[in-house]
């Protein structure tokens, strides 16, 4: 994958979207499963792990 150059702006609005759609996406995972936040953070490293491990497999 080509890295792209961003501005510090672009930067701050892709992260807060990004933060925006995870919030809902774990207030809607808590409310179906019942899961308190413990857990919904233990799957956000799941995730975070999955996404480093594609990046580490791509570089090498």
């Amino acid at each position: 994958m080509r890295k792209t150059e961003y501005t510090e702006e672009q930067l701050s609005e892709m992260r807060e979207d990004a933060f925006v759609n995870i919030k809902e996406a774990c207030m809607r995972l808590q409310e179906r499963t019942k899961c308190g936040n413990d857990d919904v953070i233990k799957m956000l490293n799941e995730v975070s792990h999955f996404y480093i491990t594609q990046e580490e497999r791509n570089i090498t």
